[in-house]
């Protein structure tokens, strides 16, 4: 497991989030599609896929929430994706702020199914958006909602699989699962292939990106999410 760990985390980090955190809704709107997430971020992801590939055993491969981690009814009217990092301030600060406005007025309303998809752009991303779906919908929407309330703590400890280890427990992933869910190299191609697949579908460019009923905004500011899905009702 140490082994399978130094390769995940021996590689440089490429943030595909805005480079500056931003005080406000608006500054982080005006930031927000200035770093491109541009295709060796996604070939970096694959060759640290390969790496740990080679040392890791394919345990339990089938376990966690393969797909999107959902939120609303499914049957809801219109759909809102969103890809976003586990790494980027701004997907972080887009959990704390912006959701919990979609979510009241909009998902436990009825009227919106929203998606939550991961766009790996690091290997500490990879990590944690690996354990988020260790278990079941339920858990990775609370893993996804701690490790970004929680970001600045696990993204910049000394020993990040620690600090993600014990959020994880809190949530009732113990540490042996932990460190199954980590190893899962098919959940790390999954994940990278999540990426790939907004990159072509969406021309995802950066996180977060908010797409809705197919067609991705300019910006994530609650604002524009409202003006997008009061137009499509």
């Amino acid at each position: 497991m140490q082994r399978i760990i130094g390769l995940i985390f021996g590689v440089t980090l490429i943030a595909a989030c805005s480079e500056a955190e931003t005080e406000s809704t608006s500054s982080a709107v005006e930031t927000a599609e200035s770093t491109a997430v541009v295709n060796s971020v996604v070939e970096g992801a694959e060759e640290a896929v390969a790496a740990v590939a080679e040392v890791a055993q394919d345990a339990g491969a089938r376990e966690g929430v393969w797909g999107d981690i959902v939120y609303g009814d499914p049957n809801a009217p219109i759909e809102i994706i969103e890809y976003a990092s586990m790494t980027c301030p701004h997907c972080a600060s887009f959990s704390s702020s912006i959701f919990p406005k979609v979510k009241e007025k909009y998902i436990d309303t009825g009227k919106v199914k929203f998606l939550f998809r991961n766009l790996v752009t690091n290997q500490v991303d990879l990590a944690a958006s690996t354990v988020a779906r260790c278990s079941n919908q339920e858990v990775a929407q609370k893993l996804t909602k701690e490790f970004f309330a929680k970001q600045n703590d696990w993204g910049r400890s000394q020993d990040p699989i620690s600090a993600l280890a014990g959020i994880a427990r809190k949530a009732g992933i113990s540490r042996t699962q932990f460190d199954r869910c980590l190893a899962n190299t098919e959940m790390h191609k999954n994940l990278v292939k999540i990426g790939q697949d907004g990159v072509k579908e969406f021309n995802v460019t950066a996180t977060p990106t908010i797409i809705v009923n197919g067609s991705k905004l300019d910006n994530y500011a609650f604002e524009t999410i409202e003006k997008a899905v009061d137009a499509a009702l």
